[in-house]
């Protein structure tokens, strides 16, 4: 695809502000003092490494700078850095957060049910959690990079 539709873009970004946010609930009650420490590192994880060093080394390099890939990342980077201002190699030791960023409220969850005692509300936002992941890494990531343009030479590419 030269450029995803609008509703892909809208639909698989907001998929992923939906498992953030069931993430920094299920990490909230991590916290020293009333103050929500663990889901706030998770939150400036997110930021720091998905919505900057991401989109600075692996967007700025790519073939959808400037154009909407599935994610709209590249119309993203357009606005904030210059072409090529990225380094590749970088971007893919980078993207290595993106796989692990589930694993930070996973890991949370289960101190919070041992330290707060069980929930059921807990257990059903970790389990909606864990299935939208399952849907994006495994179904939604598929059916994106099948049709994207840079599937065969992308290092994280699902489609090859």
């Amino acid at each position: 695809m030269e450029n995803y539709p609008w509703w892909w873009v809208l639909w698989e970004n907001l998929l992923n502000f939906v498992i953030w946010a069931l993430g920094v609930w299920l990490l909230w009650p991590l916290g020293a003092g009333g103050i929500p420490i663990a889901a706030i590192g998770y939150i400036i994880v997110i930021i720091v490494f998905i919505w900057i060093l991401l989109k600075k080394h692996n967007c700025t390099t790519c073939y959808y700078y400037d154009k909407w890939c599935h994610l709209g990342w590249g119309k993203y980077a357009a606005l904030f850095f210059k072409k090529n201002s990225g380094n590749p190699k970088t971007g893919a030791r980078l993207a290595v957060i993106w796989m692990i960023l589930p694993l930070i409220p996973l890991s949370g969850a289960v101190p919070v049910m041992l330290w707060k005692g069980f929930s059921w509300m807990t257990l059903i936002v970790l389990i909606v959690f864990l299935a939208l992941n399952i849907f994006q890494f495994a179904i939604l990531r598929k059916r994106g990079c099948r049709r994207c343009k840079r599937r065969f030479d992308c290092a994280g590419s699902a489609a090859k």
